[in-house]
């Protein structure tokens, strides 16, 4: 078979991400679609997480009998194969995917991306590729979620003349994209995505579409970003720009350079007690900044470090909503003469976070247009 060449120069590579969680409509979709990706995440070192939508119970191919059942263990040993760490399956209705809440699909994969970690998602285009409704759906839903944690997103998808070919040879619907549309191309190995692929032995009858799209491809994937990597901020004068968006509830992530924080309530003030409030972050960064000065301090005369710790309690006041008292000790497992001890003391009591609230910063809220 004569393979479609790309014109963009391959010379791209997938994101260095830490953890990547890809959001599926169906099991084979991570293998016949996304494989050949997520088995190059894996060997990258990352953490791969997918998420699938439906247990594929509505195809057309497969014995009878409870064929969600059978699909399900056909994707658990394809993740395997491919290096997944984590392949979790919904039970939203195969077929109709689009029908089902936009609110409630993105609710499901936001908790995927607490519980996985995720520095980005991998997805279908949102054509959905094939032409599958439920692909493009659970796209949709993906981006939704995306956005209120300000993730990047990576669709995957074909060159526009491997899906012309494809459809006037199999009477398909793939839709494909111009070179100047597609953002990565990558050389990918295809051994672990053909092995993955053939553990769905329900789907991935011999006369599939697939083995014919993967030979027209060869060893090359094309990728276009549906949300980009938000670039570091600028940071002029100093400034330094953390961001933080709404996960569900009383939630919030915090992003703040590459790593990600996570706030929530205690469940008698309405949270789930998920994570800290973001009080008890403004008290421990207190705390954290303490300690850091301290070591400094320590570090920079050859003084003993060890058990250096701090520990910090904190009140609010009764009628305003604010910290109203804060106590911190510094514990050393090694006695200091008193001269270091006062010096020590005195450069802890001038920590940036402690010089922050005895002199308050100039603070603006407002509301963006």
């Amino acid at each position: 078979m004569t393979r479609v060449r790309s014109t963009i120069d391959v010379t791209s590579t997938l994101p260095r991400w830490s953890s990547v969680l890809a959001v599926v409509a169906h099991p084979d979709d991570e293998s016949f679609g996304l494989g050949a990706a997520l088995d190059a995440f894996a060997r990258a070192g990352s953490d791969v997480s997918v998420l699938c939508l439906t247990h594929g119970e509505a195809s057309t191919l497969g014995p009878a009998g409870d064929l969600g059942v059978l699909r399900a263990k056909e994707l658990q040993i394809a993740a395997g194969a491919l290096g997944v760490d984590s392949a979790v399956l919904l039970d939203h209705p195969d077929g109709a995917l689009a029908t089902v809440d936009l609110n409630t699909l993105k609710s499901d994969i936001l908790a995927q991306i607490r519980a996985s970690g995720a520095d980005g998602l991998l997805v279908f285009d949102p054509s959905g590729v094939s032409g599958h409704a439920d692909h493009s759906a659970a796209t949709a839903a993906a981006l939704a979620a995306a956005r209120c944690v300000d993730l990047p997103v990576l669709g995957w998808t074909i060159p526009r003349l491997v899906a012309d070919r494809l459809n006037r040879k199999f009477w398909t619907a793939f839709a494909g994209h111009d070179s100047r549309d597609i953002d990565l191309v990558v050389p990918v190995d295809r051994e672990n995505q053909r092995i993955a692929s053939l553990a769905h032995a329900s789907q991935a009858v011999p006369t599939s579409v697939l083995w014919h799209r993967l030979d027209l491809l060869g060893n090359q994937e094309h990728f276009r970003w549906l949300r980009r990597p938000t670039p570091p901020a600028a940071e002029p004068n100093g400034t330094r720009t953390i961001r933080v968006g709404h996960l569900d509830g009383d939630r919030f992530g915090i992003q703040i350079r590459e790593h990600r924080l996570t706030v929530d309530q205690p469940t008698d003030a309405g949270g789930e007690d998920t994570a800290p409030t973001p009080t008890e972050l403004f008290v421990a960064s207190l705390a954290a900044c303490v300690a850091f000065y301290a070591r400094r301090y320590l570090h920079r005369h050859n003084l003993d470090t060890t058990g250096l710790s701090v520990e910090t309690s904190f009140a609010l006041a009764q009628k305003r909503a604010r910290v109203d008292r804060i106590d911190v000790t510094v514990k050393l497992a090694a006695d200091l003469p008193p001269a270091r001890r006062d010096a020590l003391l005195a450069v802890v009591n001038h920590c940036t976070v402690h010089n922050s609230i005895t002199t308050p910063p100039e603070i603006s809220i407002t509301l963006a247009g």
